[in-house]
């Protein structure tokens, strides 16, 4: 019998939206019957994540765990957040989890290891995630190569995922973030790690010839449903 999935969302609302869509879409169902159970608790009031982690701001760990009360409260039996920042706090609130927790930067890293051994990945992601080193302590520990955005690369990164959480229009992002890919690719990058929710969004209007992309959210994606009991669509 499938579990039921709790997807930890509103950081940000578009990237939870389309989080929950690649659930769907990766889910190997002839009917209705056969996708899963999802229940979804969008709080974008949680505390700003890079804030926090920079400027002493707010945690967000409590407002965590007050979505996580909530998603089990009303039936969640795997809980997914898609928002690697967030994992930065990830031993303050999964203490109040009495579900699996499904921990998103070591998915990640498991799938390039998995995906693409050996070869060097960009990793992409706020500036929060770099300096803490989230996604980059994974690489570490499966012995993944891979190189990071300079500084004036991440001041733009972290401009477009300002913009996408904005609503802008993520086309108009286009050749900014090839920019940055560009460069990168020039220094040795093989694929790119989409370490924020919201670089997914950004790189399905990239030409898809041009970049190899490994989509961290996606993987997610894939984890929650193999989790929960269903089967993932080939």
């Amino acid at each position: 019998m499938q579990k039921a999935l709790g997807i930890l969302g509103g950081m940000g609302s578009l990237a939870t939206a389309g989080f929950m869509t690649k659930v769907i879409e990766n889910t190997k169902a002839e009917k209705d019957q056969n996708h899963l159970r999802i229940y979804v608790d969008c709080h974008p009031q949680i505390p700003n994540r890079v804030e926090a982690i920079f400027n002493g701001g707010e945690s967000p760990a409590s407002a965590i765990s007050e979505s996580i009360k909530k998603l089990e409260s009303v039936g969640a039996e795997i809980i997914a957040m898609p928002c690697i920042t967030a994992h930065a706090f990830y031993s303050e609130f999964v203490k109040s989890a009495s579900v699996p927790f499904l921990y998103l930067p070591d998915i990640a890293a498991s799938a390039c290891a998995h995906d693409y051994p050996g070869e060097v990945a960009g990793v992409l992601s706020t500036a929060a995630t770099a300096e803490t080193r989230l996604l980059l302590s994974q690489m570490d520990r499966y012995n993944l190569p891979y190189i990071t955005p300079n500084n004036s690369e991440q001041d733009v990164l972290s401009k477009l995922i300002d913009d996408v959480k904005a609503n802008n229009d993520i086309a108009l992002m286009v050749s900014e973030f090839s920019k940055v890919l560009d460069a990168m690719k020039n220094r040795g990058a093989r694929y790119f790690v989409l370490g924020c929710t919201e670089l997914p969004l950004i790189a399905a209007h990239c030409p898809a010839d041009n970049y190899t992309f490994l989509d961290t959210t996606l993987e997610l994606a894939k984890a929650s449903i193999l989790s929960c009991g269903g089967t993932v669509k080939l």
